[in-house]
């Protein structure tokens, strides 16, 4: 039993770092109107540099974190979302408060995206391999974990956050390319805050069909982004 104790780790760098960061993040709506997304930027880096300077610099079989193809990758997923995204909602995307939006998505979701894949794909999954667990047991425990510690307030919500937890767990397993799982990760939350801060003015300005529709071109792009780059990732590695 105690060789499957580091099943909690992730569990409780959540505890250590998000408990401290949601109560930021509701003094800062409080007295200043800040979207408690930003707070949570802390809470993210907390969890994502604390793992790499402890545990992950002691797994000596895992590689550097590939900064560099993480950023360029996302770059790729990013370029035909961001050009839907203007060409579908115009004016309502242009009318977005950067200056919660920017933070947002390349602050709080970076790091998330990035902790999240290091911890619960990475590590978990590196460590489920060592004690000989199989696949059909390390993606569903790695998403119900994942799902759980986003605090699901709603059964819809945990099942969106478990199923996708899931995805990224079987992208993981099957590519090992944590650059990847991070991007794909990155990109996923991009497109649907977008969806979510867009969908009013999207709805006055046009339609809420134009706005589904947007965030369902976005996703197949970056399923196909996917699909490509998995298919042809040596093709790629100029560019990554």
């Amino acid at each position: 039993m105690r060789k499957y104790l580091f099943i909690a780790y992730p569990v409780w760098l959540y505890v250590l770092f998000t408990f401290p960061a949601l109560i930021a993040a509701a003094l800062l709506k409080t007295l200043l109107g800040t979207d408690p997304l930003i707070a949570h930027m802390a809470g993210a880096a907390g969890m994502c540099l604390t793992y790499m300077a402890g545990k992950r610099k002691r797994m000596k079989q895992l590689p550097a974190v590939p900064w560099k193809r993480i950023f360029r990758l996302s770059g790729l997923m990013l370029a035909p979302v961001a050009t839907l995204t203007v060409i579908l909602t115009g004016k309502a995307f242009s009318n977005l408060d950067w200056k919660t939006y920017l933070p947002v998505v390349l602050g709080t979701f970076f790091w998330a995206s990035l902790s999240e894949e290091l911890l619960f794909r990475e590590f978990l999954i590196t460590r489920m391999k060592e004690t000989g667990m199989t696949a059909w047991v390390m993606i569903p425990l790695t998403a119900l974990l994942f799902s759980l510690c986003h605090r699901p307030e709603t059964g819809s919500l945990f099942l969106q956050r478990l199923v996708t937890g899931m995805l990224l767990g079987c992208l993981y397993l099957g590519s090992g390319d944590i650059a990847l799982t991070v991007s794909t990760h990155w990109i996923y939350n991009t497109i649907v805050y977008t969806f979510q801060m867009t969908l009013p003015s999207v709805t006055l300005l046009y339609s809420s069909g134009r706005a589904g529709l947007n965030v369902l071109l976005c996703l197949l792009s970056l399923l196909g982004t996917v699909v490509v780059y998995s298919i042809n990732k040596s093709k790629f590695a100029g560019y990554t």
